[in-house]
């Protein structure tokens, strides 16, 4: 981290990981510094950010894998790839710097852990890994390799997160008391997200994301977390072991944090919402999707205060983070010796559930 704002949360742009710079450029005709991605996926956020990195300037997209040969070559051919497999092992012909990983996070753990071995940068599409014991294994090898790792949380570079950091930063709504979140999503249950043993489970795949790593950022490690679970409308064996999940968490300051997870919901019911009360006042966040989403200050006294974004520039912001730090000249802002950390929690929270609701504390 670059610093601590006085409550003791993270500063909005939190440091990283950075790579040696002459392990990671190339020179292109001109001179022009040049990078080369390979991507292994061809889904639709698999989209989403190669075409973010294709939009930093030096940066190639040299090829794509994909499971379905005929996905990979159409994904290759979007972006004048020129190369395409169904064998991701295959892209280290294309001479790359660095990976996307866009996949189940089953087969991105295998992915990962391939890349680093191979001497090449990662950027992770979702969570660090499936569980704790495959991330500790990306820590480990991003560390001894000096490679950089940049896990998918884009939260952390989204204009609506950072003007809630630096409202509550600046005393907008006084002393932080309590925090409510929810994140329902419609999951398909024939999705890779319902199923355990592919995705790592609800809390990994959906919960760190929405949102226990942005409160993370804003309010730092909790010093305790206790949680339920249940499971009642996707039983079939191999489903996700917590379907719904309510945890209760502790910040410094003793901010009290209450974060709804699930993948149920009416596919109209608005459920994706986060509540910072103060005692000078609170911010009601929608922090979006996809879209860029927005925040309501309400103060003490008066009318709420709305806070709007034009564009959601936060898989761009990512993007230049990314290469910026594979360059040797920026950091990222979910390296390995921070984005462990959400699954840390991840695997409190399951064990408190399975413990009927006892409270755990974090630990160092």
């Amino acid at each position: 981290m670059t610093g601590r704002r006085r409550d003791g949360a993270a500063d909005p742009r939190p440091g990283g990981t950075r790579a040696a710079p002459s392990t990671v450029v190339r020179r292109a005709a001109g001179g022009r510094v040049s990078m080369r991605v390979a991507v292994v996926g061809a889904g639709r956020m698999a989209a989403v950010r190669t075409r973010a990195l294709a939009d930093v300037e030096g940066v190639e997209i040299c090829g794509a894998a994909s499971r379905r040969p005929e996905r990979a070559r159409a994904f290759a051919a979007r972006w004048d790839a020129g190369f395409s497999t169904d064998r991701y092992q295959e892209l280290a012909t294309t001479a790359p710097d660095a990976v996307l990983v866009e996949a189940p996070h089953r087969v991105q753990d295998e992915v990962v852990r391939w890349a680093l071995e191979s001497g090449l940068h990662v950027l992770v599409g979702g969570c660090l890994a499936a569980d704790l014991p495959a991330a500790r294994e990306v820590r480990r090898l991003a560390a001894a390799r000096r490679l950089v790792v940049e896990a998918g949380y884009e939260a952390r570079y989204k204009e609506v997160w950072h003007r809630a950091a630096e409202l509550v930063g600046e005393g907008a709504v006084g002393e932080v008391l309590c925090v409510q979140s929810t994140a329902l999503v419609d999951q398909d249950p024939a999705s890779w997200y319902y199923d355990e043993a592919a995705s790592g489970g609800m809390i990994a795949t959906h919960l760190s994301y929405a949102f226990l790593n942005p409160l993370r950022w804003l309010f730092g490690m909790p010093s305790t977390v206790a949680a339920v679970t249940n499971r009642k409308v996707r039983t079939h064996p191999g489903a996700v072991a917590h379907e719904t999940c309510v945890a209760t968490l502790t910040f410094a300051g003793d901010v009290l944090c209450t974060a709804t997870a699930g993948y149920v919901k009416p596919t109209a019911l608005s459920a994706w919402s986060v509540r910072i009360l103060g005692s000078a006042g609170a911010l009601d966040m929608m922090p979006g999707d996809d879209d860029p989403g927005h925040l309501l200050h309400y103060p003490r006294r008066g009318g709420p205060r709305a806070h709007t974004f034009d564009h959601n520039t936060a898989f761009h912001a990512q993007a230049r983070a990314f290469v910026g730090a594979v360059r040797g000249h920026e950091s990222v802002a979910n390296p390995p010796e921070d984005a462990i950390l959400d699954l840390h929690l991840c695997q409190l929270i399951a064990d408190s559930a399975a413990r009927g609701g006892i409270p755990l504390r974090t630990g160092p």
